[in-house]
């Protein structure tokens, strides 16, 4: 009976999501906000990783603001730009797959309400979903992932556009909602 109960324990342990941590995010923050944008990427990468993120080899951080109690996971030889916005809701997870890159100003956000007239007030509670980046993906400058999107491998978010459905692999979408207006694959 005791071992079973140390192996409910180990298992128990190893479905726990491990989650950013809120006061050492905001620590984080605090630093990026004063520290250059291109300087001192390893030092940012650490106070990222102690902050409860996973972080790949040979990451980039300009100065993002990273908001929330999720998970976030960064892939190898990835890249976060200048005043990126991510922010994941309470139980939430964000993957940035390798070589993936979230430009400066880009928006990508797990957290939405329920809307209904039978709330108080229009935005009813809160809910989250997941987002994926997938390898190779490039988010552009002041683009915007919506919850629960996939965004393909290869695939190129153009600047300013608005992604509030999944979009396949190597592939170009813009607009506002973003539609596919490039295929990579007809070019070879």
């Amino acid at each position: 009976a005791h071992r079973r109960v140390v192996l409910e324990v180990v298992i128990k342990q190893t479905e726990y999501i491990m989650a950013i941590s809120p006061v050492k995010i905001h620590l984080f923050n605090l630093f990026v906000k004063i520290c250059p944008p291109s300087r001192l990427n390893s030092f940012k990468v650490q106070l990222l990783r102690w902050a409860g993120a996973k972080v790949g080899k040979n990451v980039s951080i300009f100065s993002p603001r990273i908001l929330g109690q999720f998970e976030f996971i960064i892939g190898d030889n990835c890249w976060i730009g200048h005043d990126a916005l991510i922010f994941g809701a309470a139980g939430s997870k964000i993957e940035m797959k390798p070589y993936s890159k979230v430009a400066s100003r880009a928006i990508v956000v797990t957290g939405y309400h329920d809307y209904g007239v039978q709330y108080d007030c229009i935005a009813g509670p809160g809910k989250c979903d997941d987002i994926i980046i997938g390898q190779g993906a490039l988010i552009d400058t002041q683009a915007m992932v919506c919850p629960g999107k996939t965004i393909g491998e290869k695939s190129h978010v153009a600047a300013y556009s608005v992604v509030t459905h999944d979009v396949p692999s190597f592939v170009r979408v813009a607009g506002v909602p973003a539609r596919v207006i490039k295929n990579f694959k007809e070019q070879v």
